[in-house]
C-alpha cells in the first residue's frame, strides 16, 4: 500500500467512523495529527479523490477501501510531495486494493496477467482493476496519455 492510502486511512481510524465530513477529514490531518496545514489536507483529499481512494458526495467522504485493515507503522508521518507525485502504477494498484485485495495479491495478479498479455504494465493493471469491478474512468485517460507520449517519441 502506498503512503496516500495510509494517510487517507488515518482520519477514519482516528475518528472511528466509516464516513467523515470534509471538515472532519481536514481537521484530523491538520490539527489532530499535525501532519499538514488545512490547505495541504485539502490537497491530500483531492489526490485521494483522483486516485479513486475516496468518494465525496454531499460533503461526506467515504473510503473506497477498509480503512481499518490498512497497516500504519508506528511513527508514520507522510510527506506531501510524495502523496502528490504517486506513480501511475501505484495509483492503479491502490485502486485494485479497494476491491479487497492486498498489495501483494494485486501485484501478483497483475504480473500473472502481464505474462500472458505482454502489454504495457499500467494497461495490464488497469485491466485487472476493471475486472475486479473498480471504476477506472479517472485513471484510463492518464494511462492513455502515457501511451501516446511514449508512442510519439522517436525510437
Amino acid at each position: 500500500m502506498t503512503e496516500l492510502m495510509q494517510t487517507v486511512a488515518m482520519p477514519f481510524r482516528k475518528r472511528g467512523k466509516t464516513v467523515l465530513m470534509t471538515s472532519e477529514f481536514v481537521f484530523a490531518l491538520s490539527l489532530d495529527l499535525g501532519w499538514f496545514s488545512p490547505e495541504q489536507a485539502k490537497e491530500v483529499l483531492e489526490s485521494a479523490k483522483e486516485a479513486g481512494l475516496v468518494t465525496v458526495k454531499n460533503d461526506e467522504i467515504t473510503p473506497n477501501f477498509d480503512a481499518t485493515s490498512i497497516e500504519i507503522p508506528f511513527g508514520f508521518k507522510p510527506e506531501l510531495s510524495q502523496l502528490k507525485e504517486q506513480p501511475l502504477f501505484d495509483k492503479i494498484i491502490d485502486l485494485i486494493m479497494t476491491t479487497g485485495m492486498s498489495r501483494k495479491e494485486a501485484i501478483a495478479l497483475v504480473n500473472e496477467k502481464q505474462e500472458h498479455l505482454k502489454l504495457v504494465i499500467e494497461v495490464t493493471a488497469l485491466l485487472v482493476a476493471k475486472e475486479r469491478g473498480a471504476d477506472i474512468s479517472h485513471l484510463a485517460d492518464e494511462v492513455y496519455k502515457t501511451l501516446t507520449v511514449t508512442s510519439s517519441q522517436p525510437a
